[in-house]
């Protein structure tokens, strides 16, 4: 693999020194200079001179130290900095481009083939990477801090799950300024009126429920597209939400292409409230479920569709798996999926910097997770000490995860909740994009031979991209990740493929039936 080179520039120290002073008759102006030395270092000046007084008598000695303010220094600064940043502005501006792989069903569906074909055209052009971000670790990191944000302006919905506990759905009103989120809900009638304030004085013992303007805001938001749009479901990775940029950039994208987005978060995640003590799972797939089937009562005529990232790219693979033909999505997509939990952890456990992706994750969750523990207290097996040190991720799984949703041992928890367990019974087309060079969701774990006797599975790979990074494609460095581009164009062409399917159904002849006396 070609890598770049890049030239280092060293300036070395300058210092100059005066000689010790040997004359013992020049005391009187030795002491004064001592003196005059002490009083400009206690007044902080910046030329950098030190005075050190000798053992021997007699003996001063006057360091200058390199002063920034020096115009010699100044320029040699300039000049490195200037090699530094063109440097880095080549970096950054050259690609490499290495091929798209893709994995699939000798015998696709039908509406895997035509999506196929669709992204034919970008899937030839191959995987243009950012030179200076192809090293998977550069990938993973410079992308979660410097990818560009996007503001957008939710409104949050709080629903509550069969068992009690609470999920939210927070609802886009705003996205990079495209809409005014700002404009109040009003009176009916009273123009100019907000309906807090008519319905009377301030309140103090008692208040109405506010939740009917909340509710009243999103239909008038919800009624701003045809009642058939596509309705999409966004789902983070491990302790993330909505407010994580790759999610607000692929839904920037879907709502420009006339989408209804919706992220969605699991339980105590994105600041949800957490009000039982059931966190969240690899495996645990009620939530979605049941967040899926309100919106499809909500949105009888329209079109589901899903895509997940990393720990949400595997809960979603997992509830595709376990709903089968019964599922009532129309499509889905899962990038960086890690199918194969023990593998990952595996990765994570060995090698310095899975050691500091392992205990960064584990620190988020130890977050989310320290306001609610007292929830928690009343659990078997359930130990606050094993949550508080808990360093990695397979730490808290083993002190949180695996407690609290039955699992013997957390090896257990991690075979079981590996969707290369529920892959190969995905009925619905599913597009899922790995990077080989994947430093957590690894290319080992990928079960492509299931993947290839699905044909509604298609396996995209690129050589390189990390984890959630993708620095390649038009808004490379620090846009939108390379794969959202080819995701869109998958779900547009399902979703043309399934309305063209329905027209032809309704327009079928029906055949007749006779009864014989």
């Amino acid at each position: 693999r070609a890598r770049p080179s890049a030239a280092a520039v060293v300036v070395p120290p300058s210092s100059s020194s005066s000689p010790p002073s040997s004359s013992r008759g020049a005391g009187g102006v030795r002491r004064r200079v001592e003196v005059v030395a002490r009083a400009r270092t206690r007044r902080g000046d910046d030329d950098g001179m030190k005075i050190a007084r000798g053992s021997g008598r007699g003996m001063t000695t006057t360091t200058h130290a390199m002063a920034f303010g020096t115009p010699g220094v100044v320029t040699t600064m300039a000049a490195v900095t200037a090699v530094t940043a063109a440097a880095a502005m080549v970096m950054l501006r050259a690609r490499r481009t290495t091929e798209v792989r893709v994995t699939g069903s000798r015998t696709p569906s039908a509406a895997s083939a035509r999506a196929l074909e669709a992204c034919a055209g970008i899937i030839s052009q191959g995987y243009d990477a950012v030179i200076g971000l192809t090293n998977t670790h550069a990938s993973t990191i410079l992308s979660s801090l410097l990818r560009r944000d996007i503001d957008v302006v939710y409104q949050r919905e709080v629903l509550e799950m069969p068992n009690g506990g609470h999920a939210t759905l927070d609802w886009p009103l705003s996205v990079g300024g495209d809409a005014d989120a700002t404009r109040a809900t009003m009176a009916p009638g009273a123009e100019g009126v907000c309906e807090v304030e008519a319905q009377g004085p301030p309140f103090v013992r008692k208040v109405f429920d506010q939740n009917v303007l909340v509710a009243r805001r999103m239909e008038e938001e919800q009624a701003k597209l045809p009642a058939d749009a596509p309705v999409l479901v966004l789902m983070s990775g491990i302790a993330g939400g909505s407010h994580d940029k790759y999610l607000k950039h692929f839904m920037k994208r879907a709502r420009a292409s006339g989408f209804r987005t919706v992220a969605f978060n699991c339980r105590g995640c994105a600041e949800s409230p957490l009000t039982t003590p059931q966190f969240y799972s690899a495996s645990y797939t009620g939530d979605i479920r049941f967040v899926v089937d309100e919106l499809h009562r909500r949105f009888p005529n329209a079109p589901l569709l899903a895509i997940g990232w990393s720990l949400g790219a595997n809960i979603l693979t997992n509830f595709l798996g376990e709903e089968g033909s019964q599922a009532k999505l129309t499509a889905a997509a899962a990038l960086c999926n890690p199918f194969d939990l023990n593998a990952c952890d595996t990765a994570l456990e060995s090698g310095f910097f899975g050691t500091i992706y392992s205990r960064a994750m584990a620190k988020n969750m130890r977050k989310l997770f320290a306001p609610h523990e007292n929830l928690f207290a009343g659990l078997p097996k359930y130990n606050p000490e094993l949550v508080r040190n808990a360093k990695t991720v397979r730490d808290f799984d083993e002190a949180v995860t695996a407690v609290t949703f039955g699992f013997p041992t957390v090896d257990a928890y991690y075979e079981y909740s590996g969707s290369k367990n529920k892959i190969q019974d995905v009925a619905i087309p599913l597009m899922t994009v790995q990077a080989l060079d994947d430093p957590i969701a690894v290319a080992s774990a990928i079960p492509r031979e299931k993947i290839e006797k699905n044909p509604n599975v298609i396996l995209i790979e690129t050589e390189t991209g990390g984890h959630l990074g993708w620095e390649a494609g038009d808004e490379a460095p620090f846009g939108a990740p390379w794969p959202d581009k080819l995701v869109m164009k998958f779900f547009q062409t399902i979703l043309m493929h399934a309305a063209t399917t329905k027209v032809a159904r309704a327009e079928a002849p029906t055949e007749r039936v006779e009864m014989s006396a």
